[in-house]
C-alpha cells in the first residue's frame, strides 16, 4: 500500500504539469504559536504551506503539527486538482497524506483520497467547494495494521472582509470496508479559523481542529502568528 501511494503521488506530479502556465502564482505560508487541548494541555502549533496555482491547476503541500509534552498530532499533505475544460466549476482531485496522531492511537497512517469537486462560489471575497470520492488508509492503529476503505464527502468555505477572514473545512470519512475488532474508523474532521491581517505579510490566526472518532478526542484550540508571501517562481 505504501508503494502504491508513492507511485500515485509522483504520477500526479508528472502528468499534472500545466504547460500553458496561465495566471501562474506561487505562495508560501508559515505559522507558529500555541495549542491547547483538554487531554494534552498546552503545546506548540506549527504550520507550513507551499501553493502553486494556474487557471486550471492547483497544487498544495502542507505540514501541520500540534506538539504536546506527551502527544503528537502531525500531518504532511499533498493535494493536486485540475478543472475540466468544458465545465470549469467541476474539478478532479488527488490527496495524499502521512499522519501521526497519538491521541487517536494512530502511530502512522498513509492515506489517499480522490474524486470530484464542484466550485459553488469563486470570487475575490472567498470560495466555497464540495467534494465527494473514495479514500484508502493503511494505518498502524493501536499496534495493529489496518487497511481501510471509505466513502468521503467534504466541503470548504472561506470569506474575506478587508483585513479579516474566516475559513471552515469539513471532511467526513465513512468506513465501507470490514470493521476489524469492533473498531470503526469512520471519522469527522473539522477545521475553523479566523484571521486578522495586521500588515501585508503578517497576521494573527485563532481557531480549532477536531477529529471526531469514537468520541475519544476533544477539539484542539490554537492561536498563531502567520506569515505569507507570494513567490516569483516560474516553474
Amino acid at each position: 500500500m505504501k508503494n502504491y501511494l508513492l507511485i500515485i503521488f509522483f504520477i500526479s506530479i508528472a502528468i499534472g504539469h500545466d504547460t500553458k502556465k496561465n495566471n501562474l502564482k506561487w505562495k508560501q505560508y508559515f505559522r507558529m504559536g500555541a495549542v491547547s487541548s483538554e487531554n494534552s494541555y498546552l503545546g506548540i502549533a506549527g504550520y507550513a504551506r507551499l501553493k502553486r496555482t494556474t487557471f486550471s491547476n492547483f497544487k498544495d503541500v502542507r505540514i501541520f503539527s500540534h506538539l504536546y509534552k506527551y502527544n503528537t498530532e502531525l500531518k504532511l499533505r499533498y493535494k493536486s486538482s485540475q478543472r475540466f475544460l468544458s465545465f470549469q466549476s467541476l474539478y478532479s482531485f488527488n490527496t495524499l497524506y502521512y499522519e501521526k496522531n497519538s491521541i487517536l492511537g494512530v502511530d502512522l497512517r498513509y492515506h489517499l483520497n480522490q474524486g470530484l469537486g464542484v466550485i459553488i462560489n469563486e470570487s475575490i471575497f472567498g470560495n466555497a467547494t464540495i467534494e465527494t470520492g473514495v479514500a484508502f488508509d493503511n494505518s498502524d492503529y493501536l499496534n495493529t495494521v489496518q487497511k481501510t476503505t471509505y466513502a468521503r464527502s467534504a466541503m470548504s468555505f472561506d470569506r474575506k472582509f478587508q483585513s479579516l477572514s474566516t475559513k471552515v473545512e469539513v471532511d467526513y470519512f465513512y468506513q465501507i470496508s470490514k470493521v476489524n475488532d469492533n473498531t470503526n474508523l469512520s471519522r469527522l474532521e473539522l477545521l475553523n479559523e479566523f484571521e486578522w491581517n495586521f500588515s501585508k505579510y503578517l497576521g494573527l490566526i485563532a481557531g480549532f481542529t477536531w477529529t471526531m472518532q469514537n468520541n475519544n478526542q476533544p477539539p484542539s484550540y490554537f492561536i498563531t502568528i502567520s506569515y505569507k508571501d507570494p513567490l516569483s517562481w516560474t516553474i
